[in-house]
């Protein structure tokens, strides 16, 4: 019985402080609340002052444009704009100021946007509640205020009618002014967020109260309450903190503290017993914890002699249980000298004395029998009772992989570097960017540019005009390729001319590649350049001689193209003579046409071809090649669909261009695919209007992979092609030269798509 008794001594202590926790928790709710309300109330006292006053900075308008109409009754409106906009020059927020005498409207001001007002009469044109103010107004006397009111001038704005009478008796007529409530409420300060409320305003009317300002939820929160007198009635300025009422910020610390007090207090004496129970489990648990851990966990004293070591660190350095105990810490698991030089026994020393100094952070270790391994060392002090510090805990992870990992890294780029440093071929890389991160050391000697003066800048300052472009055709074509999930890694090779240092150009053969992360995302572009100026040179000299010859072919075939016509003139000719001199002329006048379409490719390629244009059809040219392929059609068994997508609008499909150019062109465009097309296949040509206008010409066949990059490059052919590789280039040559331009679409397998782009105008 007693004993039951006595574990009914916690369950009494505990209810009874619980009822003082209650009371306790009672009364800081109504402190608190007394408190917030009244610091509510002085934040509402200031803003309901600054509305007072900003109202009657704008009444006292009212009554100074009363005055002055009283002694002056028949101002005009040039005066009264004078009068109103000194009286507005340091008061914001009034939208108009009206005079209506006689109940018409005859002056407002400002009269920029407010001239459509003169005229209006009170009692017709006007809100019914503003008539209804302004009869109330002249009986009375007195000024009457209207909120939130909606007026044809402004829409929604405070109102203020001020009834103006003679001094020798009658009525003359009203004053209104209309005032932004946005104005009028920032000025009171009630958007001031430093206060931290939420306040509203309502006014008193006969059906009960209505909404001035803000959110109606406020008067439902218990707000602080105002009055706020105004000539016609009563308007209510109600507060409450921002986010509501707040309990006591002292609720929670007394619950808490008071409900761990009431539980230490009824079950003190349980746990006391169990947290005893509970030390001598995670003594075990500690020292079970410390002998299996996968870390080197060691104990010296103040002379650096071993006083404890795991299980894993007898087992790591290959030692029998307890027989690391009593041995010297330097010489037996740490060599006596750092990889510097220093004493081993100094840094020890050093840290045994101020244990801040990471001195062992990372160490060779010995394990028995003279192996080397190493270990990254964390440690802190174990001090006595009284603060000195009594021995220091070593816990140490070994790092021997890691460690070798590191130095063959290390190894391997000094390696790379090296390979780098001696190449002759310039090597540079790039950010996704495209601006230099690495260049090596050769691109000095070859252009004359120190690293400091290429690092950091876009590769394209580097380049010319040409060849920056060639650069960004080609970085788009390796992500094209990287889209794609090539099984190479996407790289091409172009061409390049780069700046140098004193002026001069040079050009590199350059094989460039993307960098790619881990998630294939592309971080920049690696580029080996060779050195091909005396190759292209001698490429320039090979055009030049072309272009000569081409040139100077002209005068003998003039004589090919003329002489037959004149022979044919002698008369005395057969009639195969005639058929001979006339194929003769023909194949000269071929030739001639060759000679000079080549001249206009080299014009086009330089730029200073001049276009002949006029409008062509694309259709009829369309119709024509077609027409005249009609043999390599019928042999192949190809099928040519020739389609306007979207219907044939009314101007037709009317290109303006030089006509025989286009139809080359196209003709070349049309003739690879039939070519490309297997036996049965299938050509269509999609026309789809617009400026530009698109031509897709689709065929079956797929442009091999090799070539895809520099498919539109001159002398590129597929290796079954008995083309020279010519046509695509002049193709495009032309296309650009009209203003348009020429792509490759392989998206889709089995399958080859050009699309032709060419201006309307």
């Amino acid at each position: 019985m007693p004993r039951r008794i006595a574990y009914l001594i916690p369950l009494v202590v505990g209810l009874a402080l619980a009822a003082a926790l209650s009371l306790t928790l009672h009364a800081d709710g109504q402190r608190h609340a007394q408190h917030a309300r009244l610091e509510v109330f002085h934040r509402l006292s200031v803003v309901q002052s600054g509305f007072e006053n900003a109202l009657n900075s704008r009444l006292h308008l009212a009554r100074t444009l009363k005055t002055v109409l009283a002694l002056d009754p028949d101002m005009d409106q040039s005066a009264f704009a004078a009068l109103a906009r000194g009286l507005l020059a340091d008061l914001g927020g009034v939208r108009f100021v009206e005079l209506a005498r006689d109940d018409r409207i005859t002056h407002v001001f400002p009269e920029t946007g407010g001239a459509a007002s003169v005229g209006r009469r009170l009692a017709e044109d006007y809100p019914q509640e503003v008539r209804q103010a302004a009869l109330h107004a002249v009986r009375t006397g007195q000024v009457q205020v209207l909120a939130s009111t909606r007026m044809p001038e402004v829409g929604e704005a405070v109102v203020a009618l001020m009834p103006v009478d003679l001094p020798a008796g009658g009525h003359w007529g009203m004053i209104l002014v209309l005032i932004d409530a946005g104005t009028l409420f920032r000025e009171a300060g009630v958007m001031d967020t430093s206060l931290r409320l939420d306040i509203a305003f309502r006014e008193q009317t006969a059906g009960g109260w209505r909404m001035i300002y803000g959110n109606g939820s406020v008067f439902a929160a218990a707000p602080v309450i105002m009055n706020t007198p105004v000539p016609q009635g009563l308007w209510q300025a109600g507060a409450v903190p921002s986010g509501g009422w707040h309990p006591s910020p002292n609720r929670p610390v007394l619950i808490y503290g008071g409900g761990a007090l009431i539980l230490l207090a009824t079950g003190g004496l349980l746990v006391v017993m169990r947290l005893v129970a509970a030390r001598l489990r995670e003594r075990e648990q500690y020292r079970y914890l410390v002998q299996n851990a996968r870390s080197l966990i060691l104990r010296i004293d103040l002379n650096g002699t071993i006083v404890f070591c795991n299980e894993h660190a007898e087992r790591f350095f290959g030692f029998a249980p307890g027989e690391l105990l009593g041995w010297p810490l330097v010489g037996t698991l740490i060599p006596e000298r750092c990889p510097d030089g220093e004493p081993t026994k100094r840094r020890l020393n050093r840290l045994l004395g101020d244990p801040a100094e990471p001195v062992l952070a990372e160490t060779k270790v010995i394990r028995r029998g003279g192996e080397l391994a190493w270990a990254s060392w964390a440690y802190s002090p174990v001090r006595s009772a009284d603060g000195a510090m009594v021995e220091l805990l070593c816990v140490g992870t070994e790092i021997t992989d890691r460690r070798q990992a590191e130095e063959a890294l290390r190894q391997s780029e000094r390696q790379y570097r090296l390979l780098a440093d001696n190449v002759t071929d310039v090597i540079w890389g790039t950010d996704a960017d495209l601006c230099v991160t690495f260049v090596s050391k050769s691109d000095l000697g070859l252009r004359g540019f120190a690293r400091a003066d290429v690092l950091g800048r876009p590769l394209g300052e580097f380049l010319t005009g040409v060849s920056r472009g060639r650069l960004v055709e080609a970085v788009a074509a390796l992500k094209g390729m990287a889209d794609a999930h090539c099984d190479q890694p996407p790289a091409v090779t172009q061409d390049l001319e780069f700046l140098c240092a004193d002026g001069r150009s040079i050009w590199l053969e350059t094989r460039l590649g993307l960098l790619l992360n881990e998630s294939g995302d592309s971080v920049g572009v690696l580029g080996v350049g060779r050195d091909i100026t005396d190759r292209k040179l001698a490429e320039a000299l090979r055009d030049d001689v072309e272009r000569m010859a081409r040139h100077d072919l002209k005068t003998p075939l003039g004589a090919v193209v003329g002489l037959p016509g004149e022979i044919e003139r002698l008369g005395g000719l057969t009639e195969a003579q005639s058929g001979m001199l006339r194929t003769i002329e023909q194949a000269g006048e071929t030739m001639l046409v060759l000679i000079n379409r080549s001249l206009d490719l080299f014009k086009m390629e330089r730029g200073t071809y001049g276009l002949s244009r006029r409008p062509v059809d694309l259709l009829q040219t369309l119709e024509r090649i077609k027409a005249e392929c009609r043999f390599i059609l019928r042999e192949k068994g190809i099928s040519v669909g020739i389609e306007v997508a979207g219907g044939l609008p009314d101007e037709g499909m009317v290109v303006p261009a030089e006509e025989e150019l286009l139809r080359t062109m196209l003709a070349n465009l049309l003739l690879n695919a039939f070519q490309a097309s297997p036996e049965g296949g299938s050509v269509t040509v999609t026309l789809t209007s617009g400026d530009p206008l698109t031509l897709a010409i689709r065929n079956q066949g797929e442009v091999p992979p090799a070539i895809r990059e520099t498919f539109f490059q001159k002398y590129v052919r597929a290796d079954t092609s008995p083309g020279s590789g010519l046509g695509t280039y002049s193709a495009r040559l032309v296309a650009r030269t009209h203003g348009g331009d020429i792509t490759l679409d392989t998206a889709t397998p089995g399958e080859t798509c050009i699309m032709v782009t060419l201006p309307r105008r």
